[in-house]
């Protein structure tokens, strides 16, 4: 008989041999009266299946053994592995708020980040300009766990008081990777300590140069001028006006605040120039303050090279209308978006001579090398930390790849694609990389020489700069406008100076 299918473990059944069974059924004796055995033995015993009781016992070893081979397996995949992948942390992710890239620029960085740090993502969030700085603050005034509360974030350098309570300390550690204290230029040296310690890390630079239309200065053969007094001569030469007295072409866009656009960093300029302290209050430091406010003026008071009525300064210099414009680099970018025709170049910005004495028309003819200050503007945006972050280490790590040589050209060369050039490199080591650009090098030049303040416009902040500013509009306008004297208007400059000073605790 074959083996019998059955779902417990199969057993062998035994055939019966008819002649043995016979054999025990029947002494080997001889019997009296007995009938012959038949030829043929009888059919064999049906064969009943007998069931085994159900096995409880059993049924639980199996249940335990398969339980633990499935937890087992989960503990792995889902615990060990991504721990060892992760550094020994699970995934986490970082909110990343950005204001000015566009995510298409900065995810080819976040992707190569993210290949080399497995157990760290990082979810980038472009931000409006509008009302950016009291939306980040509200954010960050959350609780960190909250979602969309941002792990780091970009900020003006002139906010640096403003979020002195949101920003994480730059660690020691990254500072000297990035070697901050050597090769970045001295102006985040300046802005970026408090107490000796980075509050934040910069990915770029940029200041304030002046901007000129090479077809007007080539053929009035006048030279670029290297002081205050010199661009001031220049542009009373380069005016052109009409029958009426109206300007066709302007010398400089300058004077004014309503039509000037960065009218507030060339103030700020010309403060840091002349050793104005906003955060002090005496004789001496307020003399200073006055003189600037009304040598700004005089550029439409007493020279009339700017007026009001005239487009804005950026359009006014795109439809070659004015010889000289000041501003930033990324002006370039509106000036080809405006498709201008004129031919430009940008050069250095004017100093002051620091001898009462100079020869200011020697100096300007190049006669003469003469002893002029080297203090330019510098207006650029930082990478902070929050500092209620749970993920501090992580999001350190994520700059510091930023921040680096390698970050800084791959976010370079990104930005490259989609406009005529991407962000200044804030390192010195890297300005060769760049100086061949003629619209960039300037800017270069004066890196190292630059310090920022709170007078940077289009910051779009609605606190510190604007602030600042508005105060320093009033009295300017006081001046324009209401017949005010410089001295008239200088008791509510201070005053509102002082309350901003205070407000923002701007001493350090």
């Amino acid at each position: 008989m074959e083996d019998f299918k059955s779902p417990l473990p199969p057993r062998q059944l035994t055939n019966l041999d008819p002649e043995e069974d016979e054999a025990k059924v029947l002494p080997n004796t001889e019997q009296v009266n007995s009938e012959p055995l038949p030829e043929t033995p009888p059919a064999p015993m049906p064969q009943v299946e007998t069931k085994k009781p159900f096995d409880v016992k059993k049924l639980l070893v199996w249940g335990g053994i398969v339980g633990l081979v499935i937890a087992i397996f989960f503990l792995v995949t889902k615990v060990v592995i991504p721990a060892m992948k992760g550094g020994g942390s699970s995934e986490i992710t970082l909110n990343y708020w950005g204001l000015w890239e566009d995510s298409s620029i900065i995810d080819g960085l976040i992707a190569d980040f993210e290949a080399k740090n497995p157990g760290i993502k990082i979810n980038y969030i472009r931000n409006q300009k509008d009302d950016y700085r009291s939306r980040l603050q509200g954010r960050l005034a959350k609780d960190a766990t909250t979602e969309e509360v941002p792990d780091l974030f970009r900020l003006h350098a002139s906010w640096l008081p403003a979020f002195s309570n949101n920003l994480a300390v730059v660690p020691t550690a990254t500072a000297t990777a990035l070697d901050l204290d050597k090769d970045f230029y001295s102006t985040y040296q300046e802005d970026l300590k408090v107490s000796g310690k980075y509050m934040a890390v910069p990915l770029m630079y940029d200041g304030l140069q002046l901007f000129y239309n090479k077809d007007l200065i080539e053929s009035a053969q006048i030279n670029l001028p290297k002081t205050w007094w010199g661009l001031e001569n220049a542009a009373t030469k380069l005016t052109v006006k009409d029958a009426t007295g109206k300007i066709k072409i302007a010398g400089v866009a300058m004077g004014l605040t309503e039509n000037v656009d960065h009218w507030s960093d060339i103030v700020g300029l010309m403060l840091k120039q002349n050793g104005v302290d906003l955060t002090k209050n005496d004789d001496n430091n307020n003399k200073k303050l006055q003189d600037v406010i009304t040598y700004y003026t005089i550029f439409s008071t007493k020279d009339q090279v700017w007026e009001k009525g005239l487009a804005a300064s950026t359009q006014a210099f795109a439809d070659g209308k004015v010889a000289f414009y000041f501003a930033p680099s990324w002006r370039v970018f509106n000036l080809e978006d405006m498709q201008t025709k004129v031919r430009y170049g940008i050069t250095k910005v004017p100093q002051l001579p620091t001898l009462a004495s100079a020869q200011l028309d020697q100096i300007e003819s190049g006669q003469i090398e003469g002893d002029l200050t080297n203090i330019n503007w510098a207006t650029y945006w930082v990478e902070g930390v929050n500092s209620k972050s749970k993920h501090q280490k992580e999001a350190w790590k994520f700059l510091e790849y930023l921040a680096s040589k390698e970050g800084l050209e791959k976010l370079y060369t990104a930005a490259s694609q989609t406009r005529s050039f991407g962000e200044i490199y804030p390192r010195k080591s890297m300005a060769t990389m760049l100086s061949g650009d003629s619209k960039i090098k300037p800017f270069l030049d004066s890196a190292d020489s630059a310090s920022s303040g709170y007078l940077s416009s289009r910051t779009f902040d609605a606190g510190l700069n604007d602030e600042m500013s508005k105060y320093f509009e009033d009295a300017i306008n006081g001046i324009l406008y209401q017949n005010q004297q410089p001295a008239d208007v200088m008791p509510a400059l201070k005053s509102g100076i002082n309350q901003i000073v205070q407000k923002y605790q701007l001493t350090k």
